[in-house]
């Protein structure tokens, strides 16, 4: 895909599909990391039990010390794999052409789906939270996707409509943000279908969230944000007290 094309879809419908952007050895770099630090993790529990895939690992784990599977969570972002992506050469080529200067990456880390659906994001735009108001985000599947496993669902060319008023939603262990209901009444939602290694990039407006899991198996994909400077108020303005967007309900 050329830039251009890179772009123009961009700005009318709010995302891209990139097919087949990292090797079937890159993805299996990273699900590898994550289940050695599984491993580990199950090994403080027992030294015996036995499982048949990464899947059944962190579902186990999951249930039986929910705690520790978190914090796994908040350790495997620091496997050296998962910044490889966000160095593609590929990638960084079309967002420095987008932001016309070098970006920023903003928290590469890894996003599992498990069929349990307690943890299923409401619509929302990532316009609140993160790093900087000018950004794009990657989506890259690290397992197949499609509308049976859970996919990322979303409104296209729903960018365009600008940031839309949030409120929480309280989730059992977690609170999530999304948009008004009224917002999305009459819009058609659509959902990403593809292929371990392929990805989707979006812009922040994009209304999407989360879709149920109906398979027996934990879907994995892979998140980084790339931020432009010129879009972080912590920076360019003097009075912001925090170096995220703050959400305002």
């Amino acid at each position: 895909m050329k830039f251009e094309t890179f772009n123009y879809k961009i700005n009318k419908d709010g995302f891209v599909i990139l097919k087949k952007l990292i090797k079937s050895n890159q993805v299996n770099e990273i699900l590898d990391g994550f289940e050695e630090t599984l491993d580990y993790c199950i090994s403080l529990i027992s030294k015996n039990k036995k499982f048949k895939n990464l899947s059944e690992k962190f579902m186990w784990l999951q249930k039986y010390n929910n705690n520790l599977k978190g914090r796994a969570y908040d350790i495997s972002r620091y496997h050296p794999s998962l910044s490889k992506i966000v160095t593609n050469k590929k990638i960084l080529l079309f967002m420095k052409k987008y932001f016309k200067r070098n970006p920023l990456v903003d928290q590469p880390s890894i996003k599992i789906e498990d069929y349990l659906n307690k943890r299923l994001l409401p619509l929302h735009q990532d316009y609140y939270g993160i790093l900087s108001s000018k950004s794009l985000t990657l989506w890259l599947a690290l397992t197949n996707v499609s509308k049976h496993n859970g996919t990322m669902k979303f409104i296209k060319g729903s960018h365009k409509k600008g940031p839309l008023k949030h409120k929480f939603y309280k989730k059992k262990n977690f609170i999530a943000h999304g948009i008004l209901e009224k917002f999305v009444k009459s819009s058609k939602v659509e959902y990403v279908n593809i292929k371990s290694g392929d990805a989707v990039i979006f812009h922040p407006l994009l209304i999407h969230g989360s879709s149920q899991n109906k398979s027996k198996k934990v879907r994995i994909n892979y998140i980084a944000r790339f931020a432009d400077i010129r879009g972080i108020d912590y920076i360019n303005k003097s009075k912001s007290k925090t170096m995220r967007i703050p959400l305002k309900t």
